[in-house]
């Protein structure tokens, strides 16, 4: 039988995965910063920075847990190590899916969403992406993958669960063709969380697949 506080435990958890899925899908920084003005992306980019510290306040004041709960810890060598492997093993899938398959099924690209990301000053798009790597990896990685398998028991069940959300959160923006080369990273960057439980090596492989990639297309004009 469940004891009190485990109950508590759990009902937390499950309050805290509604948040990090649900926040995001809220549409908030739209609804109050509409349009691709500069102000309205500064806007929304806040926006998202306050979904990562609503999830860390959370984490430490409400469930009263350490963030290293989450998997946040100070990074070390290995972080920086393991998340540049993992990086460049994501980017060679980019490459895999535009030159392979994506053609090979018949598929388009939505360059209209990635001329938009790109269209934007550089230390804006850097920032941008540094935002992803580093909300994203709490949002739909370490606070999901680690609540899920607490509650489930189950590491296979977070691991799909987190990988699934992940994947189907990009398909409004991106449209089907882009889900591939999704779907390779939510692949790698959830094994890479199961292995190591050190997201920080997650936020570094996520911002160097996005930063190299989104820099590629600059320079191709997208």
């Amino acid at each position: 039988m469940m004891r009190t506080n485990d109950k508590h435990a759990a009902l937390l958890a499950i309050l805290g995965l509604l948040l990090c899925f649900g926040l995001p899908e809220l549409g908030i920084g739209a609804a109050i910063a509409p349009g691709d003005g500069l102000a309205a992306r500064l806007i929304r980019e806040a926006v998202w920075w306050g979904f990562g510290a609503i999830m860390l306040v959370w984490v430490m004041r409400v469930e009263h847990r350490p963030l290293g709960s989450i998997g946040l810890r100070a990074p070390r060598w290995s972080s920086i190590g393991w998340g540049v492997g993992a990086g460049i093993l994501m980017l060679a899938t980019v490459m895999l899916s535009y030159a392979v398959i994506i053609p090979a099924l018949g598929l388009q690209m939505n360059h209209q969403a990635t001329r938009t990301l790109i269209a934007v000053p550089l230390w804006l798009q850097t920032m941008m992406v540094v935002r992803a790597g580093v909300v994203e990896e709490i949002l739909y990685r370490g606070y999901p993958i680690e609540r899920i398998e607490w509650l489930t028991g189950r590491r296979w069940i977070a691991a799909t669960v987190s990988a699934a959300v992940f994947i189907l959160v990009h398909l409004a923006y991106w449209g089907a063709a882009q889900l591939i080369v999704v779907a390779f990273g939510a692949v790698i960057l959830t094994g890479l969380y199961l292995w190591r439980r050190d997201l920080p090596a997650n936020m570094i492989a996520h911002f160097l697949t996005d930063f190299v990639g989104f820099m590629l297309a600059r320079m191709q004009g997208g």
